[in-house]
């Protein structure tokens, strides 16, 4: 018996059989021909769009980083400065509530700051290792922290 490959069963066109019917391989190796050349022809921009992704998700991590130390700097400062500023009689209580919302804004801003960091070096890890698995599962995570500096912003 011939073997389904032979050119008794496909036409020279490798589409169809003598009996009249598509082979679904055939169908799929066109499908993966075209597949290939679509990445070969994108090939540059697929690389860019990664290489892009590496260096956002490295500026992100450094803009975090320093965006902590300099928020810590102010939380420790008005640590020290808003107990003895409430004890003051003569101070009025819209600045002292004025300094505990800065209080409760640096809280926020350090937060989103330091999620924002481990999920920039997560993702930074799986565009370098190509693991989409990991990129796709810090999504939602990017997502929550992406509203959190939104909620942070004035005038939102």
């Amino acid at each position: 018996m011939p073997s389904i490959s032979s050119s008794k069963y496909r036409s020279s066109a490798g589409v169809s059989s003598a009996k009249g019917y598509v082979h679904f391989s055939d169908k799929l190796t066109g499908t993966l021909q075209d597949i290939t050349k679509t990445i070969e022809e994108n090939k540059e921009i697929i690389d860019t769009v990664q290489e892009l992704g590496i260096d956002l998700s490295r500026t992100i991590a450094s803009l975090s980083v320093t965006a902590i130390k300099y928020v810590k700097m102010v939380d420790s400062v008005l640590d020290m400065v808003v107990p003895v500023i409430i004890n003051i009689p003569l101070i009025p209580k819209k600045t002292t509530e004025s300094l505990n919302n800065l209080r409760s804004l640096v809280d926020k801003i350090v937060a989103s700051c330091e999620s924002s960091q481990k999920i920039s070096t997560d993702v930074e890890k799986g565009l370098v290792s190509g693991d989409v698995t990991k990129l796709k599962s810090h999504s939602a995570d990017l997502k929550k922290v992406t509203a959190s500096i939104r909620d942070i912003l004035p005038g939102k």
